[in-house]
């Protein structure tokens, strides 16, 4: 049976009158709905009568047969609000654009359906059995292993001057520095050697006595990167230097960061757009107008391997903190269930925090191989700065950075940046596989390295000059 869409729309409304009639009080709805929007959450907003949920509860079911009549091919896994936007501006240019919305579906974005699950990649191409989740126990069995290795890591690291401190440029104000791979940016917890105390020792008070710097050393900081995150960092020597860079990197203000990194498996943009059934030469509307134009923030495209945008909202996964995930309405909805939960159970003051929009660019450098397996080398650019952003992108788009050790292979973190395997192989055509996945884990843990994630460059204006600076530091891997 297929109905179009104004006659779903009214069978719908029939069954609105149907169940307010039924259940009362009855329901104002001032959205029309479009097919795969959720009443609940409209609802929601109408009334807050104890038998509203009961309602809310009825018309789901009632939609959710609908919406099988309406459209058999409709993406039903939990990323159903996932849109993709497939752009072609050139035969040299390909760009993609991943975002969240429960705005009614429009022509000019294309959804991946069911169909895409035939491109799923392992080493060459993703089997059904390899769909199957990690068992519970070994995920935790892994996560409590990392954070040993972890701590371990950080507490027995000799961090010294000699192998650690790599200044790219210091004067009067600012220090800047190539951060290396596995060291703390700032002390932790538990107060382990960090390159702050470094940058202390060498240019703070207790250094050189024609260079020292008018700060303490907790004041220095401006900005940090994550242990394993290598690559430019810069402190402020002198209260303006402080002042000046805390503005500048407060409001994105004259301040530019360009990463580099490795990602499992191969991010085919070729792929993506022919799993949406796009014509090479066809162009479709509505991208980011950064993408469109081409201005400063996006990366010039020198290998024509495409690249694109990721416009996924964050939120605090509260079954994994204290780390992130993207948020979509059910994991909102789960998290205020945590708080409500937490403060019946005396933690008053817990808040549910919303998420906030998020916004990373990519260009695919080059597709490499690693130890034997496929990786993907991009460039990486953050619009907005939330904690870990780059690293759940990554993992959203199916590819997560090799190494990671929170939102890679088993983890500390929700893998996916918190869909499952299934839901990410339905809607990411080239996405990583879980067998792929385990055995480049392997090849980290017998090579030692740590994760791929370099901070190569950053742009800020001199807080003295005002004038703009760059430096830029290429990654060891």
């Amino acid at each position: 049976m297929h109905v179009c869409r104004k006659q779903a729309n009214t069978i719908f409304t029939a069954m609105v009158a149907a169940v307010a009639t039924r259940h009362r009080p009855i329901l104002a709805f001032t959205h029309r709905l479009s097919p795969g929007a959720h009443p609940r959450r409209l609802s929601t907003t109408a009334t807050k009568r104890v038998n509203l949920r009961r309602s809310a509860y009825v018309l789901s079911n009632y939609w959710r047969l609908l919406s099988g009549i309406y459209s058999t091919r409709r993406n039903q896994s939990i990323m159903m609000a996932t849109q993709y936007e497939i752009s072609v501006t050139s035969c040299n240019e390909k760009r993609i654009t991943l975002s969240l919305s429960a705005t009614d579906y429009k022509t000019d974005t294309i959804h991946i359906t069911e169909k895409t699950n035939d491109n799923c990649h392992s080493e060459e191409k993703l089997q059904k059995d390899d769909l199957t989740p990690v068992p519970q126990s070994v995920l935790q069995y892994e996560r409590q292993l990392r954070k040993i290795k972890a701590s371990d890591r950080a507490s027995k690291t000799n961090v010294t001057v000699e192998d650690h401190l790599l200044t790219v440029h210091v004067d009067e104000h600012v220090v800047v520095t190539n951060k290396p791979s596995g060291i703390l940016c700032v002390p932790g917890v538990k107060k382990h050697r960090s390159l702050l105390d470094l940058v202390y020792e060498v240019y703070g008070s207790t250094g050189d006595q024609a260079r020292q710097s008018t700060l303490p050393r907790d004041s220095m900081i401006v900005h940090r990167l994550d242990m394993d995150t290598s690559g430019i960092v810069v402190f402020a020597r002198t209260k303006l230097g402080m002042s000046k860079l805390h503005e500048a990197f407060r409001t994105r203000t004259g301040t530019k960061k360009l990463y580099e990194a490795l990602l499992v498996g191969w991010l085919d943009i070729n792929a993506w757009i022919s799993a949406a059934n796009i014509n090479d030469s066809h162009q479709i509307k509505g991208l980011h107008e950064g993408i469109k134009n081409g201005t400063s923030d996006t990366i010039t495209n020198t290998t024509n391997l495409g690249g694109g945008e990721i416009n996924l909202p964050l939120q605090r996964d509260h079954k994994h903190p204290p780390f992130m995930r993207v948020s979509t309405p059910d994991s909102e909805a789960e998290a205020h269930q945590a708080v409500r939960e937490l403060n019946h159970a005396g933690w008053k003051k817990l808040v549910a925090k919303k998420p906030k929009p998020s916004v990373t660019r990519f260009q695919v450098l080059s597709h490499e191989y690693w130890m034997g397996h496929h990786v993907t080398r991009v460039a990486l650019i953050p619009i907005t700065g939330r904690t870990h952003q780059l690293r759940v992108h990554c993992a959203a788009l199916g590819h997560p950075i090799l190494g990671d050790p929170a939102y890679g292979y088993c983890g500390e973190a929700h893998p996916n940046g918190g869909f499952s395997d299934e839901a990410m192989c339905q809607m990411s055509p080239t996405c990583a596989g879980i067998e792929l996945r385990r055995n480049v884990e392997k090849s980290v843990r017998e090579s030692g390295i740590t994760m791929c994630l370099h901070a190569r460059k950053l742009d800020f204006n001199h807080p003295e000059t005002g004038e703009a600076v760059s430096f830029d530091a290429p990654p060891l891997f």
